[in-house]
């Protein structure tokens, strides 16, 4: 029987191929018990295949305070407690099996010299010789918390990527990831993924036994799928030095001279009509009409402005669902924004908005709620609009 609060961490020698071939790109982007011990088998003849760009895609964000970017010092710092050379390859198993539990996580905290903004993050994972299958799946999540273990979620972002047979390699991890902002504190980074099918196709993440080290390392399990991660368990190992994890955060100094008109983030309490902008390149419409209406009442209206001073409302009935549907400006057959208001109250209790234009045109939209509050957003004329997403547009209902 599986004892829920017992582990052990497996250090395994990764079989060598006779002649590895270079790594492929990415395809995308506890309670209280003795201590747990960590061990490691040096296997040094582990080879290490070419670095890999790989880029990530956001899963969901927690938003941070807008006080928490940029210090005066213009650098991106790289953040790095390995070597370079990792000896150890790891992933968590029921200590009474050794077989590998369902889904594991570990973590290397960061202690960040000031505030900044994510440059990249380089996660290092190798595949044995004899496992059949070259994907992995993984989550690259980001923690706080100045303790033995992580505190408070941040942030996390999905990635896929190919491990060549009998190698390890590091991958650098861009995409969604760059930009994400950090306090000037301690920063937890993490790793997660699930086992292989069969086992012996499972992944590791590779670790370092006599390097610099620094910062603190924990990790945590789920023993089956469905079941809950259960406590985070602070590695005290003295075989592991650091996991094969590294963070570059630009310390940079905020822009000196920013946009006089950036985007606002939406007001938490805003007035149930809210007024447009009047800004130079910004239409100053207000939207009469309500094309799409989803499901929970969330209501959507836009309106635009021409080059020439036409003004328009956006025009719904191209295609439309209870969470998503096309707006037109000029032609039925030509859509010019997609918005999404999806249904997250499980996992982060908001309602999450995703919107994606494809217009030069000024307008402005808003998604608005059965009690009035709205979400916006604008686009200056002549310029292309970007697409916006915000996990915590609303929050649920208790």
């Amino acid at each position: 029987m599986l004892d829920r609060r017992s582990f052990v961490f497996l250090a395994t020698v990764l079989a060598v191929s006779a002649a590895p071939l270079a790594a492929q790109g990415g395809r995308d982007l506890l309670a209280q018990e003795p201590p747990v011990r960590v061990g490691a088998v040096h296997s040094g003849l582990v080879p290490r295949a070419a670095h890999v760009p790989v880029s990530v895609r956001v899963r969901d964000m927690q938003a941070l305070p807008g006080d928490a970017v940029g210090v005066a010092a213009p650098v991106t710092e790289l953040y790095q407690y390995d070597d370079d050379v990792l000896e150890a390859a790891l992933y968590l198993v029921d200590d009474e099996t050794d077989e590998p539990l369902f889904e594991f996580e570990l973590a290397q905290s960061f202690d960040l010299s000031g505030p900044g903004t994510v440059a990249y993050a380089v996660i290092c994972m190798g595949r044995e010789a004899a496992d059949t299958s070259a994907d992995v799946d993984f989550t690259l999540s980001f923690y706080s918390g100045a303790g033995a273990t992580p505190a408070s979620f941040l942030a996390a972002f999905q990635g896929t990527v190919q491990l060549e047979a009998g190698t390890y390699s590091c991958f650098t991890l861009r995409g969604d990831v760059e930009g994400l902002e950090l306090g000037g504190a301690a920063v937890w980074v993490a790793v997660s993924w699930l086992r292989g099918a069969p086992p012996e196709n499972t992944k590791f993440l590779m670790a370092d036994e006599n390097g610099p080290g620094g910062g603190r390392r924990a990790f945590r399990a789920r023993v089956a799928e469905g079941e809950d991660w259960l406590d985070w368990e602070a590695d005290s190992g003295a075989d592991i030095r650091a996991y094969g994890i590294r963070l570059a955060v630009d310390h940079s100094d905020p822009d000196p001279d920013p946009d006089p008109t950036p985007d606002p983030d939406p007001d938490p309490h805003p007035d149930p009509d809210p007024k447009p902008p009047s800004d130079e390149g910004y239409t100053d419409c207000e939207p009469q009409t309500t094309p799409l209406v989803f499901d929970g009442g969330y209501s959507v209206s836009l309106c635009y402005e021409t080059p020439e001073g036409d003004i328009g409302e956006g025009k719904g009935g191209i295609w439309a669902s209870g969470e998503s549907g096309l707006l037109w400006f000029f032609s039925r057959g030509n859509a010019e924004v997609l918005i999404k208001v999806l249904d997250g109250c499980g996992f982060n209790g908001h309602r999450w908005v995703f919107m994606a234009p494809v217009t030069d045109v000024a307008f402005n939209l808003y998604v608005t709620d059965g009690n009035g509050q709205s979400w916006s957003r604008r686009n200056r004329q002549g310029e292309v609009a970007v697409p916006a997403r915000d996990t915590f547009a609303f929050r649920c209902s208790e």
